[in-house]
């Protein structure tokens, strides 16, 4: 048991770790874009059409492939005065009671953004731009955050086990 136990959380980190990888390149590119959208504005007199729409979507890409690995390197929202001034017991109990709304917070998430995935998929919604970007795809965005956040602390719980 030790053993799956050992493998399911390496699976898990590397995940998480391959998510925020996949983050920091979407911010690389995101940079480069927005370095292109300033100088064909103010040195060629053309601004990008695709641009912003672009940014914003490499925005979410950042926001949700990082989210389980902030929660695996402890960087997640935490009222730190008060957790670190908790004796042990309730320290541990705090952390339960997290961990349960993560849990159903993901639940939520990668239902109601699976639900939204199928809805766009099979309407066929496209942004209003001129783009015409198919929103299932960052749609999809949402569920997998979700998913990467739940491995995240299935990753915590097991990692505290071992």
């Amino acid at each position: 048991m030790k053993f799956a136990n050992r493998v399911v959380s390496r699976v898990f980190f590397i995940t998480g770790k391959l998510g925020v990888v996949i983050a920091e390149m979407a911010l690389l590119g995101l940079m480069l874009l927005t370095v292109y959208a300033v100088m064909t504005r103010y040195l060629f007199r053309s601004p990008s059409i695709h641009a912003l729409e672009v940014s914003q979507y490499l925005l979410l890409v950042i926001s949700w492939m990082s989210v389980g690995w902030v929660l695996i390197v402890g960087r997640h929202v935490r009222m730190e005065a008060l957790y670190n001034v908790l004796p042990g017991l309730l320290k541990r109990f705090s952390d339960i009671l997290s961990g349960l709304s993560v849990l159903v917070f993901c639940g939520v998430i990668i239902w109601a953004g699976s639900v939204n995935v199928m809805t766009a998929l099979d309407k066929g919604y496209r942004s209003s731009s001129l783009l015409s970007f198919p929103m299932w795809m960052p749609y999809t965005l949402i569920p997998l955050g979700g998913i990467l956040l739940l491995m995240a602390m299935i990753y915590l719980s097991l990692k505290d086990k071992a």
